[in-house]
């Protein structure tokens, strides 16, 4: 299941940065070639980048490239280490529920209405409970590994130094 919505979610990250540079330059074109600037474009390319932002999001807790406590990994055991990952996690599991959850009240109470540029507004706000969802996949994901005994790779040095 991991592999294909890892997938997914490459080449939707992928489709929406193209998506975000092609408004972007034809707005460009159209202001300053045609003298025609597009009304449309700065709230699409906003858009686009809160969907990024969202997906990205979902991207790095499924690469654990979330905030994590590692001042003191190296220092404790391999149960408490992962018991301290499954609070962390479940604590970004809680952070992600919020999101989605208030993202979709806010996305139903704002169903009918509609943008200056035509843009729905349940369209834009999609991005917050979607976005939570992937990253709730992949928390429930690494919690059910770490219960089932997986081990967590020890912290790189070099990154850690660099931090």
């Amino acid at each position: 299941m991991q592999r294909p919505l890892a997938a997914f979610e490459n080449a939707l990250i992928v489709v929406l940065l193209a998506g975000t540079v092609l408004v972007i330059l034809a707005q460009v074109f159209f202001r300053y070639a045609l003298e025609q600037p597009l009304s449309w474009s700065n709230e699409v390319a906003t858009d686009l980048l809160v969907y990024i932002a969202f997906v990205g999001f979902a991207i790095g807790v499924r690469d654990h490239a979330h905030v994590a406590l590692h001042l003191f990994e190296r220092r404790i055991g391999a149960r408490t280490r992962r018991r301290l990952r499954v609070g962390e996690l479940l604590a970004l599991g809680a952070v992600l529920a919020g999101i989605g959850i208030g993202g979709a009240v806010y996305l139903w109470e704002q169903r009918d209405v509609v943008s200056p540029a035509g843009v729905p507004l349940w369209a834009a706000f999609l991005a917050l409970p979607f976005g939570a969802a992937l990253g709730l996949v992949h928390v429930v994901a690494h919690v059910v590994f770490l219960a089932r005994g997986g081990e967590i790779a020890e912290p790189d040095p070099v990154l850690e130094s660099a931090a």
